[in-house]
Protein backbone atom coordinates (compact mmCIF):
# COMPACT_ATOMS: atom_id res chain seq x y z
CA UNK A 1 0.00 0.00 0.00
CA UNK A 2 2.80 2.76 0.79
CA UNK A 3 4.23 1.74 -2.36
CA UNK A 4 1.56 2.95 -4.45
CA UNK A 5 -0.13 6.25 -2.40
CA UNK A 6 1.95 8.57 -0.76
CA UNK A 7 -0.45 8.77 2.08
CA UNK A 8 -2.85 6.42 3.25
CA UNK A 9 -5.88 7.57 5.26
CA UNK A 10 -8.62 5.62 7.03
CA UNK A 11 -11.33 7.89 5.59
CA UNK A 12 -10.47 6.34 2.02
CA UNK A 13 -8.94 3.06 2.91
CA UNK A 14 -11.87 1.29 1.72
CA UNK A 15 -11.99 2.69 -1.60
CA UNK A 16 -7.59 2.05 -1.54
CA UNK A 17 -8.55 -1.74 -0.83
CA UNK A 18 -11.10 -2.05 -3.73
CA UNK A 19 -9.06 -0.76 -6.12
CA UNK A 20 -6.60 -3.03 -5.15
CA UNK A 21 -8.85 -6.14 -5.61
CA UNK A 22 -10.29 -5.52 -8.70
CA UNK A 23 -6.77 -4.92 -10.11
CA UNK A 24 -5.88 -8.01 -8.20
CA UNK A 25 -8.67 -10.52 -9.45
CA UNK A 26 -8.31 -8.97 -12.80
CA UNK A 27 -4.56 -9.22 -13.33
CA UNK A 28 -4.24 -11.85 -15.71
CA UNK A 29 -6.72 -10.38 -18.23
CA UNK A 30 -5.15 -6.90 -18.56
CA UNK A 31 -5.81 -6.87 -22.42
CA UNK A 32 -9.85 -6.70 -20.95
CA UNK A 33 -9.39 -4.17 -18.38
CA UNK A 34 -9.62 -0.84 -20.21
CA UNK A 35 -12.27 -2.34 -22.40
CA UNK A 36 -13.84 -3.20 -19.43
CA UNK A 37 -13.48 0.53 -17.64
CA UNK A 38 -14.35 2.25 -20.81
CA UNK A 39 -18.06 -0.32 -20.84
CA UNK A 40 -18.46 0.38 -16.92
CA UNK A 41 -17.39 4.10 -17.11
CA UNK A 42 -20.11 4.99 -20.01
CA UNK A 43 -23.18 3.21 -18.45
CA UNK A 44 -22.13 4.28 -14.99
CA UNK A 45 -24.94 7.67 -14.47
CA UNK A 46 -23.22 10.71 -13.17
CA UNK A 47 -23.15 11.59 -9.46
CA UNK A 48 -23.43 14.80 -8.14
CA UNK A 49 -20.40 15.64 -5.38
CA UNK A 50 -23.16 15.25 -2.34
CA UNK A 51 -23.44 11.84 -3.31
CA UNK A 52 -20.08 10.72 -3.42
CA UNK A 53 -19.18 12.18 0.00
CA UNK A 54 -22.37 10.56 1.57
CA UNK A 55 -20.53 7.03 0.49
CA UNK A 56 -17.41 8.04 2.33
CA UNK A 57 -18.88 9.32 5.42
CA UNK A 58 -20.69 5.33 5.72
CA UNK A 59 -18.11 3.13 4.17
Amino acid sequence: MHGSYHHVSSKHLPRYLAEFSYRFNRRFSLREMFPRLAYVALRTPPMPNRVLKLAENYA
